[in-house]
């Protein structure tokens, strides 16, 4: 996008460059690592025990909270770099900025979710018995919260910083806060599809031998994936964990496969489209749309084959996404202004 920043606006973000990227190297990986352990803690001494269903959440979470960690710490060295050349007017280091410091926001609302679902969340009255309720000394809020809600700052710095009118702002503000929004939606559905596409009864069970069904592609073939979501480790021990003769092909596996790890990919390539967007290059704007029609018709299969709320949800905002990029208001931002000849 074509925009001019007065000298104090570069000086802002000169500083801001600077600020963020000591935040995503010292402050934000140590929030996502006291997050990421009070998580596990949680789940696997109040939830795994009782409801298997849970365990995948373990590796899981170790691998994305750690994936997210390196990534900012990598995008914190990244903006030390950028500080000079933001100041000098580099439209370019701007557009990059806003990338990276989308990178905490899309992060901290990732890391942030788990922690409601996994540490204050009260299962004790759920479908699964002997899950005790959230330790009384839990905090509603989890670190990570920090690096979500400063990112978000450092990004708006970014976003703004220049002589636009309020009202061209104003058009500025709705797709790129909602892109984020979206981008955090998406990975926490992939979150969902991992979980489990990688949920394994075979292993689980403590009276039968592995088999060869015991595998991420066909592991559902044999059960109703479904009612697995509802059964303790207690029933699966006494044998209650029944399995079909003949496979029935479940549907579940490629929806899983799909809204999990091509969610994961989604997330990713909607924050890697913001610095193009702003450039007005035209990858930026079909890397939008392609996303998100991608993700807005899996997250509507998931709520036609899982009767998944969440993943309804998923879907809908990707699909006002892909419309929002649409409309001509706001379209118009992403392609080179066209100048006469």
């Amino acid at each position: 996008m074509d925009s001019k920043s007065s000298e104090n606006q570069r000086k802002i973000m000169a500083v801001a460059a600077v600020a963020a990227g000591l935040c995503m190297i010292y402050v934000f990986p140590e929030q996502g690592m006291r997050t990421l352990k009070i998580a596990l803690e949680n789940v696997m001494e109040r939830l795994i025990p009782f409801d298997p269903d849970f365990y995948p959440a373990v590796p899981i979470l170790g691998a994305t909270y750690a994936a997210w960690m390196i990534i900012l710490y990598l995008a914190g060295a990244c903006c030390l770099c950028l500080a000079p050349a933001v100041y000098k007017g580099e439209e370019w280091a701007r557009a990059t900025l806003m990338g990276l410091t989308a990178v905490p926001a899309v992060a901290g609302m990732t890391m942030l979710i788990p922690w409601m679902v996994l540490v204050v969340s009260d299962y004790s009255n759920g479908p699964v018995a002997g899950i005790l309720p959230p330790p009384d000394n839990v905090s509603m809020l989890p670190p990570v919260l920090f690096t979500m809600l400063i990112g978000l700052a450092f990004y708006y710095v970014f976003l703004f910083s220049d002589q636009a009118t309020v009202k061209e702002k104003l058009i500025r503000f709705v797709p790129y806060t909602f892109l984020g929004i979206v981008a955090g939606m998406v990975f926490m559905n992939g979150q969902h599809g991992v979980r489990y596409f990688i949920f394994l009864p075979e292993y689980l069970t403590e009276t039968s031998s592995l088999t060869p069904l015991g595998n991420l592609f066909t592991n559902l073939d044999h059960y109703d994936a479904l009612s697995l979501t509802k059964m303790s480790q207690q029933q699966i021990n006494a044998g209650e964990l029944i399995k079909t003769t003949e496979a029935i092909y479940n549907p579940n596996t490629l929806l899983l496969l799909l809204g999990g790890y091509m969610n994961y990919a989604a997330s990713y390539l909607m924050v890697l489209s913001v610095p193009f967007l702003w450039m007005r290059n035209k990858f930026g704007y079909y890397t939008v749309m392609t996303v998100s029609l991608a993700t807005g018709l899996i997250g509507f299969n998931g709520y036609w084959v899982r009767h998944s709320f969440e993943w309804g949800v998923g879907g809908t905002m990707s699909m006002l996404l892909f419309t929002m990029f649409l409309i001509p208001v706001f379209r118009k931002q992403f392609f080179p202004v066209k100048t006469a000849k």
